[in-house]
C-alpha cells in the first residue's frame, strides 16, 4: 500500500473517531464519514460525508463546515506524524441518494 491510501484510511478513521468522541455540536454528531481523498501533494483532503438517518438538507452549512474542518485539522495535528496536516474540505456524498433515486425508478419500471 502506498502512502496516500494509508493517509486516507487514517484520516477517515480518525475524523470519525473525533466526531463520535469529542464533538459536542449536535449539527456534526450525525456526520458519517464515507471516504477521504487526499491530493497528490498531501495539501488537501476532501472528506466525503453523509448524514445518518437524514439527507442533504440536514447537513450543516458551508461556513459551519469550514470552521468544523479547521477544528478537526487542529486536533489531528496534535497526533499525526506528518509534516503538514492536509487542509480538510467537507463535501456531502450524494452517491447514496443517487442510488436510492435510481433504485426507486427501477422498481417503478418493474411494476
Amino acid at each position: 500500500m502506498t502512502r496516500i491510501p494509508k493517509i486516507e484510511d487514517f484520516l477517515k478513521k480518525e475524523i470519525s473517531q473525533i466526531i463520535s468522541s469529542q464533538v459536542q455540536d449536535k449539527r456534526f454528531k450525525f456526520l458519517n464519514i464515507v471516504d477521504v481523498k487526499v491530493s497528490g501533494d498531501l495539501g488537501i483532503a476532501t472528506v466525503y460525508f453523509t448524514i445518518i438517518n437524514g439527507n442533504k438538507s440536514d447537513a450543516p452549512d458551508i461556513e459551519s463546515l469550514e470552521k468544523f474542518a479547521s477544528m478537526i485539522r487542529s486536533k489531528l495535528s496534535k497526533f499525526m506524524n506528518i509534516r503538514r496536516v492536509p487542509k480538510l474540505i467537507f463535501k456531502y456524498d450524494e452517491s447514496l441518494e443517487r442510488y436510492n433515486n435510481i433504485n426507486s425508478i427501477l422498481s417503478t419500471l418493474s411494476d
